[in-house]
C-alpha cells in the first residue's frame, strides 16, 4: 500500500473476528522484507458518539521502531489510515505531550478544552483530525 524507497510496506490486518472497520479493532503494519520483522503498526478503532452526533475513529497506538523511525513509517501509517476513513473525524485515545509537533506534522490538530489557556496543551484536550465534509 506505500510506494517507497526505504525497505518496508504497509499492510492490513483485522484482528480476529473482526468484518470491517466499522466497531472493530484493526491494524495496519509496517513489515520490512529486508529483515523479515515488523517497523512499525497502528492500531484503530470505530467508536460511537453519544446522541445523534457522528461517530469518530479513535487512534489507540501508532509504534516505531527505534531503526525505522525519521523514514516516513509514522507517516504512511498514519495516511492509509486517514486513506481508511477520509471523512470521519480522528482523536488520539491518549497522546504524549513531548510529540505535539509530530502529531501536528502528520496532520492532526489540537482542540483545547473548555477553558484552557492558550499553548497550554493540558491533558483534557484532544489532538484530532477534523471530519472531512465530502464534496456536494
Amino acid at each position: 500500500m506505500s510506494d517507497n524507497t526505504e525497505g518496508w510496506t504497509v499492510t492490513a490486518q483485522e484482528q480476529q473476528g473482526a468484518a470491517s472497520l466499522d466497531g472493530a479493532l484493526h491494524a495496519l503494519i509496517a513489515y520490512a522484507p529486508r529483515q523479515g520483522a515488523r517497523v512499525g503498526w497502528l492500531y484503530s478503532s470505530a467508536r460511537g458518539a453519544p446522541g445523534d452526533g457522528a461517530g469518530y475513529v479513535s487512534l489507540y497506538e501508532l509504534y516505531v521502531a527505534p531503526d525505522f523511525r525519521g523514514v516516513g513509517v509514522a507517516r504512511a501509517l498514519v495516511e492509509e489510515l486517514f486513506a481508511r476513513v477520509p471523512d470521519q473525524e480522528i482523536v488520539l485515545s491518549a497522546w504524549d505531550r513531548a510529540l505535539y509537533e509530530m502529531w501536528l506534522s502528520l496532520g492532526f490538530t489540537y482542540v483545547p478544552a473548555p477553558g484552557e489557556r492558550p499553548g497550554q496543551r493540558g491533558h483534557h484536550g484532544d489532538m484530532v483530525r477534523p471530519q472531512v465534509k465530502p464534496w456536494s
